[in-house]
């Protein structure tokens, strides 16, 4: 890739080691880039993705003997970890003292639980309260809450600016987003605003879905609001926040609960450490190159869901371990689908297989837990005064390398378990993802 700095730069203004993504920036810090800013990092990161991160190809393994003994494989990806767990954490690791501490699936994840969380938790009356009974209505026709959610996020995004036109006062003020959101749930009931359109092939990444085109860098000041900017609450914000993560809770209490056993299973575990290992590994020479290329190691900020430089990005020193989280986060996305799978055959988890492991990753892609919709937050005067700007879909820019990579390595290495016969010949042919 050419460096090109003023596109760095502008990626390392908005989003750095403390904000990783512009959904925290926006939702935590309630400092949000500009809707076109937000697209034009997120294609950034994207091509450095696309350059830099192991994507599955066949080569040499570099874990050598470890593959023949689970226990050593285990110490030796824990040894590489703990070298490196300060870093990790900081970048969302949870600072576990044991290895199976990272293999867990929390059933409050799941759609049920999620869905009654909002409903105990949200005003009827507040903007979160307006969003879910949208969500509720297209729930009503057949369609599953996360999916609804999706569905809803991406007509408000669409139709963002029209309706906050139409919700201003008389003086042409800034309207509340529940004053905004109420319209757009009586535009859904009349039937107004039409359904989502069709999705695309699964495995691509969808569409960027509108965003604000406009809005300056947030600052606290009324001079920087927008025609297209609403009102809210920094509670307000924290609850819509929440409720918007819907879309990506698509997950039956049956099949968490079939992923918790699954988490627990050693020959599993195993497949999923040495395809971590694996994805370092292949990963350490490109990161290098990337780091040459662009004069920093800051350029690999993007990477730090799969690993992590323990050396800091301050420093020139490149040395690349796991970072833990990317097992958390594979069993709360990869696991349950993958329990889905077992469930629609009907089967148990003593019929997991390299072909289950297969089906699971291409239905976690197709159920979206790779992409969710951030709202654009950013604090204004008064105090506690936030403005709301419009909605972003994101869509993890490593989704599709790394989901070529697990279909590839995956079920290559639940197949090499030791004791099992010669894994059958999977470097040779892999799902065809276009490019990220």
């Amino acid at each position: 890739m050419r460096p090109d700095r003023r596109r760095l730069d502008g990626y390392l203004r908005h989003v750095n080691e403390e904000m990783q993504t512009a959904k925290l920036a926006s939702e935590v810090w309630l400092r949000s880039a500009p809707g076109h800013v937000v697209a034009e990092n997120d294609r950034f990161v994207r091509s450095l993705v696309r350059g830099a991160l192991a994507r599955g190809d066949p080569g040499p393994d570099h874990l050598g003997p470890l593959l023949d003994d689970p226990a050593a494989l285990r110490e030796h990806y824990w040894q590489r970890v703990t070298r490196a767990k300060p870093m990790a954490v900081h970048f969302g690791a949870a600072d576990h003292d044991a290895l199976d501490d990272y293999f867990t699936v929390s059933t409050e994840r799941s759609t049920s639980a999620a869905t009654a969380r909002a409903r105990d938790t949200i005003a009827a009356d507040s903007p979160a309260g307006h969003l879910l009974r949208s969500i509720d209505r297209l729930t009503a026709s057949g369609t599953s809450p996360a999916e609804s959610c999706r569905q809803v996020l991406h007509l408000l995004s669409t139709h963002w600016r029209d309706l906050v036109t139409q919700c201003r006062g008389p003086e042409g003020g800034h309207p509340e987003v529940g004053a905004v959101l109420a319209a757009f749930h009586e535009a859904l009931a009349s039937g107004r605003l039409g359904r989502r359109p069709p999705q695309p092939v699964p495995g691509t990444p969808p569409p960027a879905e509108p965003t604000d085109t406009h809005h300056p860098d947030a600052r606290d000041t009324d001079a920087c609001l927008t025609d297209a900017d609403a009102r809210l609450t920094e509670a307000e914000v924290r609850d819509l926040a929440r409720l918007c993560m819907l879309g990506r809770l698509c997950f039956s209490d049956e099949e968490l609960r079939l992923a918790q056993r699954l988490a627990r299973r050693p020959r599993l575990q195993y497949a999923l450490l040495a395809t971590h290992l694996r994805l370092v590994a292949e990963s350490s020479a490109t990161a290098a190159r990337l780091a040459a290329d662009w004069g920093t190691t800051r350029v690999l900020l993007p990477f730090t869901e799969a690993y992590v430089n323990r050396t800091g990005y301050r420093s020139p020193v490149i040395d690349l371990s796991p970072n833990p989280k990317l097992v958390t986060v594979l069993c709360h996305n990869v696991l349950p689908a993958v329990a889905g799978e077992l469930l629609r055959r009907p089967a148990d988890e003593d019929a997991l297989d390299a072909g289950v492991l297969t089906s699971g990753v291409e239905a976690a892609i197709r159920r979206g837990v790779f992409s969710t919709t951030a709202g654009l937050f950013h604090g204004t005067a008064p105090p506690d005064t936030v403005a709301l700007s419009g909605f972003s879909r994101r869509v993890c820019p490593a989704a599709t390398p790394f989901a070529r990579h697990c279909l590839r390595w995956l079920p290559f290495y639940f197949d090499r378990w030791p004791g099992t016969s010669p894994p059958p010949d999977r470097t040779r042919a892999c799902p065809a993802y276009p490019a990220c």
